[in-house]
């Protein structure tokens, strides 16, 4: 840029000419320009005269100077002033400069009292503050920011705000690109959010004179590893009909109770809301009691957090293991009459048993009770046999007191902690080829006659009817006759 000028004026049709040279010289520190101006009259015609006071008025200031006696033609030195003048703020700075020289004097047939010049003129620009810019950076993470320096001479502190933290980071430094690191603990201040404004103030200075200060903003991000925490994720058994002391889940007998202990937000965050999931139940909250576990084996349960900011916490794992239970239930089971060493007879007064039946074990806590009962089949009162029967093995029951002229009922019966299950047979009287009710009018084939006006047939023996009149009165009725037990009919 220019470091100077000139102007001028001039009487008698240019032959005395007044001119003004000026210059500046800049004070960065104080944002002001001393700006010098020299006076000279130019004359081509002869001029013989003394001493003159005179002014130059700079930027409004008027300078007195006194210009020596002059003679003769030539370029003739009149005299040099200076003034400080200030810049604006932004340091820009146009001035007005005048000179008047008290020339005084008759000049071909006239009389001039003075010649007078003026202009206005622009200084150069003072450089002020330098600017800053930086890139969208993650806190606990390197970033750059970069200072446009307005002046070589110039060194910057550099400061952020962040929420309500403001902390300067470098100080008076000539580099224009710093590093930095915003640290993690700024998450704090958006609690609520997973990035914020963040605003970077660089402060110029020339020495130790403050120039100005000049800001830019950048996205600041709280990184993904920031998000809630899990202290812990903990199962309880709910025992329900369990007894305590098994120490056990037991499958659609008990339920689990699953509870997220010690969520936390991080850094400012606030816990949101919840999640528990697995076994096929699911809850929104920091507890779940399931229902009934309805599946066995190992069962894992998932929880997790969110928070404030929207993050989602590391998963919570938990894992129980379900015993499984079912209701137990008869394989198998046979009664026969026997004699009293066990030996089948058919007209044993001893009932031979044997009942193959299964149960949950439920590591080995459920144990069953097991219980006989015979009756007559014609009774209703049921007779505890007193024995103990062990899945598959056969006992002997009855005491010599089952009579070869009644059928009786047997219920076999199994309770484990939970359930009560029974089946029920039948042992028919002793095995005869035909027997007529004593003093009645029953018939039996196959077993003792029991009941008056009923013709019987032993369900060891099969039966086939011959004849066609009989034959189709059993297909007449046969629509309206239902399968008892394990009885079915057949017409061909």
């Amino acid at each position: 840029m220019a470091s100077g000028g000139s102007f001028s004026n001039s009487i008698v049709s240019g032959h005395y000419k007044l001119k003004v040279d000026w210059s500046q010289a800049q004070d960065v520190s104080a944002n002001t320009s001393t700006v010098t101006c020299k006076m000279y009259l130019i004359n081509d015609w002869s001029i013989g005269i003394g001493s003159r006071a005179n002014t130059c008025t700079i930027g409004g200031t008027a300078k007195s100077f006194t210009s020596p006696a002059l003679s003769g033609t030539g370029t003739h030195a009149l005299g040099t002033v200076s003034q400080s003048v200030s810049h604006s703020s932004d340091g820009t700075k146009s001035i007005t400069i005048s000179a008047v020289f008290k020339i005084q004097a008759t000049l071909s047939g006239s009389y001039y009292e003075q010649i007078a010049a003026g202009a206005t003129v622009t200084l150069n620009t003072i450089p002020r503050a330098s600017s800053v810019s930086g890139k969208a950076a993650v806190m606990g993470q390197e970033s750059t920011v970069t200072v446009t320096r307005a002046s070589s001479s110039f060194t910057h502190t550099l400061k952020y705000n962040f929420g309500s933290v403001t902390k300067t980071f470098v100080t008076k430094t000539d580099a224009v690109s710093v590093t930095w690191t915003p640290p993690l603990s700024l998450a704090s201040q958006v609690p609520d959010a997973v990035s914020g404004t963040c605003t970077i103030t660089c402060v110029t200075y020339s020495g130790d004179t403050k120039i100005g200060t000049k800001t830019c903003t950048l996205k600041l991000s709280v990184p993904a590893s920031v998000k809630p925490s899990i202290g812990s994720f903990t199962a309880e058994r709910v025992d329900g009909t369990v007894p305590s002391s098994w120490g056990i889940y037991v499958q659609s007998k008990s339920k689990a109770k699953l509870t997220v202990n010690g969520a936390a937000g991080s850094y400012g965050s606030a816990i949101a809301s919840y999640s528990i999931s697995g076994g096929g139940f699911a809850g929104a909250s920091e507890s779940l009691t399931t229902g009934f576990l309805n599946s066995y084996g190992d069962i894992t349960f998932t929880a997790t957090v969110t928070d404030s900011r929207g993050r989602v916490s590391a998963a919570a794992k938990v894992t129980i293991t379900v015993e499984r239970y079912f209701v137990p239930y008869f394989e198998t089971y046979i009664s026969q009459r026997c004699d009293s060493s066990g030996n089948l007879q058919d007209d044993g007064a001893y009932i031979l048993g044997n009942a193959l039946y299964n149960r949950a074990p439920c590591g080995n806590n459920n144990r069953v009770t097991r219980t006989v009962y015979y009756k007559r089949s014609s009774d209703s009162q049921w007779t505890n046999a007193g024995v103990i029967f062990s899945s598959g093995d056969p006992i002997l029951f009855g005491g010599g007191q089952i009579s070869t002229e009644y059928s009786y009922d047997i219920r076999y019966t199994i309770t484990d902690q939970f359930n009560t299950v029974s089946v029920q047979d039948i042992v028919s009287t002793a095995a005869v080829v035909m027997d007529f009710k004593c003093g009645g009018k029953g018939l039996a084939v196959g077993k003792v006659s029991e009941t008056d006006n009923c013709f019987e047939v032993s369900e060891d023996w099969d039966v086939k009817v011959y004849g066609k009149l009989l034959k189709d009165y059993i297909k007449s009725i046969a629509g309206s006759m239902y399968p008892v037990g394990s009885i079915y009919m057949s017409v061909s």
